[in-house]
């Protein structure tokens, strides 16, 4: 019974160990190992021995597919941009009306000092505030709109241009200690590499039972 049970156990076994191995190996050691001065085979793991490599191989597609001048540009003109610097100009705008009427008030009633003549300036204050505002707004929001279109059009796609995204996202890769890049790579692939490792086990089953389909 035993020479059935051992080769399937046997072969899970050594399938799910050497799956988890070489997912270990990906990284694992962090630097070359020296014994006798001779170099270990394999030290350091795939990723740190290539870092540079591999680093600008993922900064080139992440530039040639995702952030080049096109989509950048794209997804400046999708965003709320114009509802952002519309609030803030109405805000700004009011700002300074307030502060403009509030000094001149200030000085018609120092000067004046006349109570039935500062109650009416009140009013009139009041309705050339609104007047203002609203006159400022418009001049404000054509002029902007006009110059942040040139600007969005004709110069925006040329700065994007000059970025280099590349070198940023390479820098970027190199920077990080390689624990980082391995717990961030783990991180998000986690589920799929134990379903890799588990696959390991349930092949080397499997072959397990063809050595005994083929023995016996």
């Amino acid at each position: 019974m035993i020479e059935y049970i051992v080769p399937p156990l046997t072969g899970a076994v050594i399938g799910y160990v050497t799956n988890w191995l070489a997912i270990k190996m990906l990284f694992r050691p962090y630097n070359e190992v020296r014994i006798f001065g001779v170099k270990v085979p394999f030290t350091p793991g795939l990723i740190p021995q290539r870092r540079e490599e591999i680093a600008k191989s993922i900064a080139k597609v992440i530039r040639k597919h995702l952030i080049n001048p096109e989509n950048l540009h794209k997804l400046f003109i999708e965003s709320s941009y114009r509802e952002i610097l519309e609030n803030k100009l109405n805000q700004t705008v009011e700002e300074i009306v307030d502060n403009l009427l509030l000094d001149l008030k200030e000085d018609i009633e120092n000067k004046l000092k006349l109570p039935f003549l500062i109650n009416y300036s009140d009013k009139i204050l009041q309705s050339l505030s609104e007047k203002i505002k609203q006159r400022i707004m418009e001049k404000s929001r054509q002029s902007i709109t006009e110059n942040l279109e040139k600007h969005i059009e004709e110069e925006l796609p040329q700065l994007l241009s000059s970025l280099d995204v590349e070198n940023l996202i390479y820098e970027t890769l190199i920077s990080l200690d390689i624990k980082q890049l391995e717990d961030i790579i783990l991180g998000f692939s986690e589920k799929q590499l134990k379903h890799i490792t588990y696959l390991g086990g349930v092949i080397g089953f499997f072959i397990g039972l063809l050595q005994i389909f083929i023995t016996f």
